[in-house]
C-alpha cells in the first residue's frame, strides 16, 4: 500500500470520527483513534507489507464496528 492510499484511509477514518464520534462509546472511539495513529506512524516511517495488511484489517474492523453501532442506534430510535 502506498502513502497516498494510507493518507486516503486516514482521511476517511477521521471523517467517520468527526461525523459519528458523539454517537460512539469510549471503546469504539479509542479503537478508531488508535487505528488512525497507527496508520499515521506508517506514513512517517518504513513499513512492512505484513504490518500494513494488519492495519488495513484493523481499519476495516473499526469501520464495521462504527457501522454496526450506528445501525443499532438508528434501529433503536425508530
Amino acid at each position: 500500500m502506498d502513502k497516498h492510499t494510507l493518507k486516503n484511509h486516514i482521511t476517511v477514518l477521521k471523517k467517520i470520527r468527526d461525523a459519528c464520534g458523539s454517537q460512539l462509546d469510549i471503546g469504539a472511539l479509542t479503537e478508531l483513534d488508535e487505528t488512525i495513529e497507527a496508520l499515521e506512524r506508517q506514513i512517517e516511517g518504513r513499513y512492512s507489507a505484513e504490518e500494513v495488511a494488519r492495519l488495513a484489517r484493523r481499519a476495516l474492523q473499526v469501520i464495521a464496528l462504527v457501522v454496526s453501532l450506528l445501525t443499532n442506534i438508528r434501529d433503536y430510535m425508530k
